[in-house]
């Protein structure tokens, strides 16, 4: 019986923790006896294959969108399992308007498929300046449509971020009018329902857990509290300046990192700590991925309220609690270990039974094969 021949694509550069990602998806279909390999943006090898997939993001594979949208009957069957924001769904038609025109720069400027240019071709061809002069072009509509954003949704995000937003659901909703997107899969139920609102299908598909993002080691934790992640600007710095500030006033401390902890390094950092404090980079868009790690190394979550639909349940799981509730409830929770020890035994059960990146996979793989019969 012929074996369909997947790729699993890279970008030219990438972070550690996205190649772990594709590593843990090849290996799943290596167990559910698939041909696979890992191809990085642009090599022809990854046209040629069967089944060509794009984790995380369309941006992160400028050279493979510009050969799909020329490629016609001759490509791939292309899925895309997106893991990165779109914007939320009641946002104003007003404001994604204003947004999509902004982002439209990128096209003037010749910056929407640039690839990873060599030097000397970025010098000729002003890639610099033409970078510049998209952002100083483009800000006052990101600028008016965060204003809008933070009218209705009353969430604290700067203009780079929504820029970034704006260009994934540009990207999707382009590839879907030129129809080279075979499947759509969105990781969280929220961006299911953002494209469902404008017409486009997609499927909710989480990402689950792998034994690749760590392991329960058994160690003391002595680190009572933790934060992993970017806080160099957005409603993120804002909270966690207010959230360590009466944390301190508890005499709790509080660790956080904002980067370059990757595989064992994770893992075993992930076991020193009791509690993760997990706060949305985008008020509507949860980032379950840390939820993982932390459940596979027994570490509990406690997370800003989560409006998405997923396995893990508050409460179950993890402990949901607004900004202002946060001490108190961190300081209830470091004081009887029981309650971590529920929740936390909970969500290993989870992550080794219904919520993996095996079960995840073969979803994928389904999706495929419906589509052939």
């Amino acid at each position: 019986m012929y074996k369909r021949r997947w790729a699993i694509a890279i970008k030219q550069r990438m972070a550690p923790w996205a190649l772990e990602l594709a590593t843990a998806i090849r290996d799943c279909l290596l167990v559910l006896d698939h041909s696979v390999m890992i191809v990085m943006d642009g090599d022809p090898k990854g046209l040629d294959a069967d089944i060509l997939l794009l984790p995380v993001v369309l941006g992160d594979y400028p050279m493979y969108c510009s050969a799909l949208r020329r490629g016609g009957s001759e490509r791939p069957t292309t899925l895309l399992w997106l893991m990165d924001p779109l914007p939320p769904k009641g946002m104003l038609p007003e404001a994604e308007s204003i947004g999509l025109k902004a982002c439209r720069w990128r096209d003037r400027f010749g910056l929407r498929y640039p690839g990873d240019l060599p030097r000397w071709k970025k010098l000729l061809s002003l890639l610099r300046l033409r970078v510049w002069a998209y952002k100083k072009c483009s800000a006052p509509g990101f600028r008016n449509v965060c204003r809008l954003i933070r009218h209705t949704h009353g969430c604290e995000d700067d203009w780079p971020q929504i820029r970034g937003v704006m260009e994934n659901w540009q990207d999707i909703l382009d590839s879907h009018d030129e129809g080279w997107i075979d499947h759509l899969i969105v990781s969280t139920d929220q961006r299911r329902r953002f494209l469902l609102n404008r017409g486009i299908p997609a499927y909710f598909i989480p990402i689950g857990a792998h034994d690749s993002m760590g392991r329960n080691l058994g160690w003391k934790r002595d680190i009572p509290v933790a934060f992993l992640g970017s806080r160099k600007y957005g409603r993120r710095a804002i909270l966690l300046n207010a959230l360590g500030a009466r944390l301190k006033e508890k005499g709790i401390p509080f660790i956080q990192v904002e980067r370059g902890l990757d595989g064992v390094q994770r893992c075993e950092w992930f076991n020193r700590i009791r509690i993760l404090v997990n706060l949305h980079n985008f008020s509507w868009n949860p980032a379950w991925l840390r939820f993982l790690m932390a459940a596979r190394c027994g570490t509990l979550v406690v997370s800003e309220p989560v409006d998405d639909n997923h396995p893990m349940t508050a409460g179950v799981h993890y402990v949901a609690a607004k900004l202002e509730e946060m001490p108190d409830v961190i300081g209830r929770l470091l004081e009887d270990h029981s309650e971590i020890d529920r929740m936390t035994a909970a969500a290993d059960i989870l992550c080794k039974s219904e919520l993996t990146l095996l079960h995840a996979v073969e979803k994928l793989t389904h999706l495929v094969d419906k589509r052939r019969t």
